[in-house]
């Protein structure tokens, strides 16, 4: 017969080994850097004409492990469609990855969002005797999405949270934009106009890589020659523009709708 009683808290200090290990491996992770430093940050811009699952799906993804390389930071949303987002999101949402439960980024910046009092998108957790999910509370871990905050307000580190922010016409997409303090990499917008995408690009120059109606992860931007030239480039329906201006190279990339 094995005598339990010997070790009786051997799972408890396994796990404080585990934990320790973790959290000290965790002021490192990831190994890319992007713990450091915001590397590569997408923002995404939805109105109301926009493909709302496909922006969920991409926020919804980025959110389980919120630190890394090319992930969407920010996302602006037309306020008329702002009450479905936020619901649709709550109710899609996946834990995130324990390394970055763990983190000292993440902890950092719950501390702030709670000192702050900011209104989040969470994982809401109940206690079993409330059958109704009237009284529920923040999951432990849970991935967050501050609303109405920009992400300065968090530090000059990768925050492990996203934002989202309401606009009601595109001079106020233009100011959240700005507030958030970041150098975006990219935009996307999401919209069924696409002269509304076009108009967005020219009030925005400091962002040189934009997608209409599509994620970074579905198209592959071509080949580019070694002095790229001003040009239109069609592949498998994906419409590619190059403009070099002033200089820099500007990308846009949609995908072509068959209307027949």
């Amino acid at each position: 017969m094995t005598d339990h009683s010997a070790h009786p808290n051997e799972e408890e200090v396994i796990g404080d080994i585990y934990l320790s290990l973790l959290s000290r491996h965790a002021h490192r992770y990831p190994e890319d850097g992007s713990h450091k430093s915001w590397i590569l940050p997408r923002m995404m811009v939805l109105f109301a004409s926009g493909d709302m699952d496909q922006v969920i799906e991409a926020i919804v993804s980025d959110m389980i492990h919120p630190i890394g390389t090319g992930l969407v930071a920010s996302v602006l949303v037309e306020e008329s469609i702002r009450d479905e987002m936020i619901k649709r999101i709550r109710a899609n949402l996946k834990p995130m990855s324990e390394r970055i439960q763990h983190h000292p980024n993440y902890l950092k910046t719950v501390k702030l969002i709670d000192r702050m009092n900011c209104s989040t998108i969470h994982i809401e957790e109940f206690e079993e005797s409330d059958t109704k999910k009237r009284y529920g509370r923040r999951m432990k871990g849970s991935p967050l999405i501050v609303l109405d905050f920009p992400q300065f307000y968090f530090g000059g580190k990768p925050t492990a949270i996203m934002t989202m922010s309401t606009f009601r016409n595109m001079n106020e997409v233009v100011k959240l934009h700005s507030r958030e303090g970041l150098n975006f990499d990219c935009i996307t917008v999401w919209s069924a106009k696409l002269a509304q995408c076009f108009d967005l690009l020219t009030r925005v120059p400091t962002v040189d890589q934009w997608t209409f109606n599509c994620t970074k992860e579905s198209i592959k931007v071509p080949k580019l020659p070694a002095q790229p030239t001003t040009t239109v480039i069609i592949v498998k329906n994906i419409h590619y523009e190059v403009h070099v201006i002033g200089g820099k190279i500007k990308t846009i990339a949609f995908p072509i709708v068959d209307t027949s």
